[in-house]
């Protein structure tokens, strides 16, 4: 099954500490180049956690 890279979603941020959720619009495109730059930033977290050890 394909999906339309275009097709809007609405993606919902919840935190305990948060008065309230955070709602935004995004296209799947740029859900999925949000999701690389988050996988990015996690794999660059590693490596700086790795030479403060």
């Amino acid at each position: 099954m394909d999906s339309d890279p275009d097709e809007v979603l609405v993606i919902e941020l919840d935190c305990d500490d948060w008065p309230a959720p955070y709602s935004r619009t995004l296209t799947r495109r740029q859900l999925g180049e949000l999701l690389l730059l988050l996988d990015d930033m996690h794999e660059e977290t590693a490596a700086a956690q790795e030479d403060l050890a």
